[in-house]
């Protein structure tokens, strides 16, 4: 398409206007100059009428020709080009002038005389007028140019000012807009400036109002940008988590029966070690450390949980409380923690999870501040968010609990505060933190429904926020997972061992021999099921969840149907992998987590078996 410039549009528009306009007003006064040649005719024949008319009128009367030669003569002009007088029968006329002068307009006046004696009017003789005018097509060819150039001086010179105050404030803005417009770069949109071309007098013409509705425009573009690339970058870190905690939930899960074989083993050994030995000492570390390993386990597994079905009602300003209480002791006398919680809120969770996230978080501003002292700030509110504020969150529109942990220390580099939330990711020394501190919180708060934000300030402490789903009133959790049990218990009952790794049944059946049970393996899920369902001496089976041809719990399911008041006992280290309704329905009597320990072992068989 071809592109034509506004300005030399409108200096085409203004030179034809400007000489359609001079053109006009020229024909026009050149017409004018007409009628005034047709108003100079009636003048002269009125001229006639009142001067020469009355001396003619005599000397016809009179007879006195040479008298009318004479009065004929010296009417004649370059008005009047012809004059015929003659008497009433023509007889006798008298001319003077040049007859038929192109164009000309006629004039005929019969010469009345009144005499005083008869008192009526006689007719004594007859006028004939040639008067001679300039026609409008010898007027124009004579007066146009002349008319065109002086009129084109005075409008031209109007319709130039015009041009030049109108380019001044519009065409100039104009071309400023079309080039603001044509130059953006949506890829460099966070960085384009407004156009801001407004006049500095107080009213607005429709160009300012253009160039404020195209700033407007930008705006709106620049967070629609802003706001896709922070999704964007939220979706990218979801699908980095997702990744990693499906890895490290899949590592977790393997190393947890390992853990669990060593741990057994080990327990096993330094309970038939002798009472003090070195021996028994050296044991006992090997399970320190095998907790610690336990534990670091159960943090992986933790962040890599995408949900749980949580029933029970919370209050965080209360687990809040308690979890500060517990780690003001170990923070240095230079940090003070100061706290403005709204004890009224409520959310749907775990607590002990929720006092994990406070005292990762203390933990971590603590050791910020050790050097330098400082301020803690916890602040818990209720705050409702509009679907524009929820949607980068990615969260829904509605009522949240916001819990505010900041600090006043040196802050998050702004580089890797996307990395804060990955595992193993530490700023602390060699030896100070594994990296999963954060991990952890950020997985504890995703299962619970809500969202964390990290707002780096470099050199003025860190800000995390934290977004809960805000519910009403609390109820009481009807599930509960075993726990753990300084007291060994024993029984002598025949217990059926199903799992399909060899190392965690025989370390199981020993664990269980040692606690005086009678004990049958099986290696296979299906070959389990028909062995179940056939002995009759069973008390009880301890089954693993995760197997290749049936998981424990199918197997459970089906065993129930044929043997409903078997007691069933189902281990696992992947609580993600099972659902609380399949614990609620009655199949499952009781669930353990992998890696256990003698102790909850026997108390939890004792617990199903005792009732």
């Amino acid at each position: 398409m071809k592109q034509v410039s506004l300005k030399n549009r409108l200096i085409l528009g203004f030179l034809v206007i400007c000489a359609v306009i001079t053109l006009g007003t020229s024909v026009y006064q050149i017409s004018r100059l007409q009628q005034r040649e047709y108003d100079l005719l009636q003048h002269e024949i009125s001229s006639f009428e009142q001067g020469a008319l009355p001396s003619i009128r005599e000397a016809v009367w009179n007879y006195d020709w040479p008298m009318v030669e004479t009065i004929a003569t010296s009417q004649v002009n370059p008005l009047l080009s012809y004059i015929e007088i003659c008497d009433k029968e023509k007889n006798q006329c008298s001319h003077s002038g040049v007859a038929g002068e192109e164009p000309f307009q006629e004039y005929r006046h019969k010469i009345y005389y009144q005499t005083s004696t008869m008192g009526h009017k006689l007719q004594i003789g007859t006028t004939y007028l040639q008067l001679h005018y300039q026609p409008f097509g010898q007027l124009f060819n004579r007066y146009i140019f002349s008319e065109f150039l002086i009129n084109g001086l005075g409008i031209f010179g109007v319709a130039i000012s015009i041009f030049l105050l109108f380019h001044l404030g519009v065409i100039r803005r104009l071309i400023r807009i079309v080039n603001y417009t044509s130059a953006i770069d949506l890829t460099k949109v966070e960085h384009l400036e407004p156009l801001n071309i407004q006049q500095p007098s107080s009213a607005h013409d429709e160009v300012d109002h253009l160039a404020d509705v195209i700033d407007g425009f930008v705006e709106r573009i620049k967070e629609e940008f802003s706001r896709r690339k922070q999704l964007e970058q939220q979706l990218n870190h979801a699908q980095k988590m997702e990744a990693l905690g499906t890895l490290a939930g899949g590592i977790a899960h393997d190393f947890n029966n390992i853990l669990a074989a060593i741990l057994g083993y080990v327990q096993l050994c330094y309970n038939s070690a002798e009472e003090g030995s070195k021996l028994q000492r050296r044991l006992e570390q090997v399970l320190i450390a095998g907790e610690r390993a336990k534990s670091l386990t159960g943090q992986i597994l933790v962040f890599s949980r995408k949900s749980e079905d949580f029933t029970q009602r919370v209050a965080p300003a209360k687990v809040i409380n308690e979890a500060l209480n517990l780690v003001k002791g170990s923070l240095s006398e230079s940090i003070k923690i100061e706290t403005s919680l709204d004890e009224n809120l409520w959310i749907v969770g775990d607590s002990s999870q929720l006092h994990q996230v406070i005292v990762n978080l203390a933990t971590n501003a603590g050791y910020e501040l050790a050097e330098q002292g400082g301020t803690i700030r916890v602040v818990l509110t209720q705050q409702q968010l509009t679907e524009q504020q929820a949607v980068p969150l990615s969260l829904d529109a509605g009522n949240f609990v916001c819990l505010s942990f900041c600090d006043d220390g040196p802050g998050v580099f702004s580089e890797i505060s996307e990395q804060v939330f990955d595992p193993f990711f530490t700023t602390k020394k060699t030896g100070q933190g594994t990296g999963m501190g954060l991990a952890v919180v950020h997985g504890i708060v995703k299962s619970h429904g809500g969202t964390i934000i990290l707002e780096p300030n470099m050199g003025k402490g860190a800000c995390f926020t934290l977004y809960f789903p805000q519910v009403q009133a609390p109820e009481t959790d009807k599930i509960a997972l075993s726990g753990e049990s300084p007291t060994v218990l024993r029984g002598n009952e025949h217990i059926f061992l199903l799992d399909d790794e060899s190392v965690v049944v025989a370390m199981a059946q020993e664990m269980l021999q040692s606690l005086g049970y009678r004990v049958s393996v099986c290696l296979d899920s299906l070959d389990g099921l028909q062995q179940l369902q056939e002995a009759d001496d069973i008390d009880l089976l301890l089954t693993d969840l995760t197997m290749p041809e049936m998981s424990g719990i199918e197997l459970a399911e089906k065993l129930k149907q044929q043997k409903p008041d078997l007691p069933i006992i189902l281990y696992t280290g992947y609580l993600d992998l099972l659902h609380k309704s399949e614990l609620q329905n009655g199949t499952i009597n009781h669930l353990l987590r992998k890696p256990f320990t003698l102790e909850d072992l026997s108390q939890a068989i004792r617990q199903v078996l005792d009732g």
